[in-house]
């Protein structure tokens, strides 16, 4: 691609003396990683909080850089480039160059599925865009999801590896896009929108179709460093991403919500609102019977009164089928295919997934909750879904080389909402397991049924025998990990060291829900 026509389309700043070198370059390639760069590329020297992009334009011009984007007001030897560097390559000014490295890396890698919906929220992002994928693919679309659990269609994963980001940089973003329409022939994608993908406009370039809110909560205000400027980076999502004759789903039952449907409606985009029953939101849900295995909604779809069972716990998972919903018919899904393909969701990978039903009819669910604040939502959700002559069991433990205060937290709050606590062991990582089960134990002093289980798996066999039917049992802590994270020995079992002193820790394979599985199987 001509370097003036990029410019022309995309540029917002100055060139100065470097405008007429644009005119016949060819550029060959964009990155804002420096160890990519090739003959011919435009480098992005990026912001960082750890590493900041203009400490590498010398390695980007030593290996054939033959411009670089810097952010406007960049003075010359902060580049770090020889004179005759600076005489050679053309350095553009740019005034967003976050926004001006992800819409040229649209054009680089272009193509796109044909839909693309994103959803922004503190909570509930996840499942939502599986609900959402799984919505699609029941009426015959080929759709996956993108996200924290990466990149996952209906029951299969096409990663294998943790994603690391909930959103993506921009230049894999739309390689992959790219890749997912034309290799793949993938024609809907639901990923989540992330509120630091957002303010860094890894998502410019993207257009999208529909948006889904969730909620607005307390987080992340060590990037954001307040509320408000924590919503203005959820707002970007529907003020310069979603097309305007695009649709907005949106919770209207938080007061976030309320000023992102009252935004869209002024420019007259398409709002889908949702929220609790006697809200006069487009979408609601009416009443909610739980029972051990999910739960019967009865749904209020732009004034219809529908009922459906859905395979999956939890008055929040209710709101995000809601959400769910409102984006699929928003892009086209007919209603009664919709409500149809809400009984037939699957569980989402370690967010109140139904990983196992014993033959007496015990339902036992994996979530990721590691937080007290989490472990309080988890139990306090699942709870209506025990009978009253039923118990609700919890297995948990703490990590290692966290927070310790937290762990008698989390031994009190298990005590107040379950009926029995298996205490075992997280990621210990450096720490010694039985310390941190004892200090989670103190917080539980006062529970009837606590019991120091051991090692996760003796835990789990400990727990899943002690189920009768119509128990249930959450395992919190670990939720869609494979792994856990413990301390290196050598073969005498004695701990390592690392060249300063440090105890060396490693990954093993260990997945709540497979281990779960095999437990049973073997009963």
């Amino acid at each position: 691609m001509r370097l003036a026509d990029l410019w022309a389309k995309h540029g917002g700043g100055t060139l100065g003396p470097d405008a007429a070198a644009t005119k016949d370059l060819l550029i060959f390639g964009v990155t804002d990683d420096s160890r990519d760069v090739r003959h011919g590329s435009l480098f992005c020297a990026l912001p960082g909080s750890a590493d900041d992009g203009l400490a590498f334009c010398a390695q980007a011009a030593a290996k054939g850089a033959q411009a670089i984007a810097v952010p406007e007001g960049t003075r010359d030897e902060a580049l770090g480039l020889s004179e005759y560097e600076r005489e050679k390559i053309v350095v553009l000014r740019v005034r967003d160059i976050r926004g001006f490295h992800a819409r040229v890396a649209a054009d680089f890698h272009s193509g796109r599925p044909d839909t693309i919906a994103a959803v922004t929220g503190t909570n509930g992002k996840t499942s939502t865009v599986c609900f959402l994928r799984d919505l699609w693919g029941d009426v015959g679309h080929n759709a996956v999801s993108l996200g924290t659990l990466g990149l996952q269609g209906r029951g299969k994963s096409y990663s294998n590896l943790e994603a690391g980001l909930t959103t993506y940089d921009a230049k894999t973003l739309h390689i992959m896009l790219g890749e997912l329409k034309r290799a793949h022939g993938v024609t809907h994608l639901a990923m989540e929108a992330s509120s630091h993908a957002l303010d860094q406009q890894r998502l410019a370039g993207v257009a999208f179709d529909a948006a889904g809110f969730t909620n607005l909560t307390q987080d992340h205000l060590d990037y954001h460093a307040s509320m408000q400027a924590y919503f203005q980076a959820k707002i970007r999502l529907f003020s310069e991403r979603l097309n305007t004759n695009g649709v907005a789903v949106v919770n209207t039952r938080d007061t976030s919500g309320l000023q992102i449907a009252a935004a869209m409606r002024a420019r007259s985009t398409r709002v889908i609102s949702y929220g609790e029953a006697g809200s006069g939101a487009d979408l609601m849900v009416l009443k909610r019977v739980p029972h051990a295995q999910g739960q019967t909604l009865k749904l209020s779809v732009f004034g219809a009164s529908y009922e459906v069972e859905a395979p999956v716990a939890g008055a929040f998972q209710a709101e995000n089928i809601l959400c769910a919903l409102g984006l699929a018919l928003g892009t086209g899904v007919p209603v009664e295919r919709a409500l149809a393909g809400i009984g037939r969701l699957a569980s989402v990978p370690g967010r109140l997934e139904l990983a196992a039903v014993l033959a007496n009819g015990a339902a036992v669910y994996v979530d990721y909750a590691h937080t007290p604040d989490a472990l309080d939502n988890v139990l306090r959700s699942v709870r209506p879904h025990v009978g009253t002559k039923n118990k609700l069991h919890v297995l948990f433990g703490c990590g290692g080389d966290r927070d310790s205060g937290k762990r008698p937290i989390m031994g009190r709050i298990a005590g107040e909402l379950s009926d029995c606590i298996w205490v075992t062991d997280d990621n210990p990582r450096s720490e010694d397991p039985d310390t941190i089960r004892r200090q989670v134990l103190s917080g539980a002093a006062g529970a009837t049924r606590a019991t120091d289980a051991g090692p996760r798996r003796e835990a789990l066999q400990l727990a899943l025998s002690a189920l009768r039917s119509g128990d249930v049992l959450v395992v919190a802590g670990k939720g869609h990990e494979d792994y856990q994270i413990v301390l290196e020995r050598d073969s005498a079992g004695l701990p390592l060291d690392d060249s300063r002193g440090h105890p060396m820790t490693k990954k093993i394979p260990f997945s709540d829900a497979k281990v779960i599985r095999e437990i049973i199987a073997s009963m």
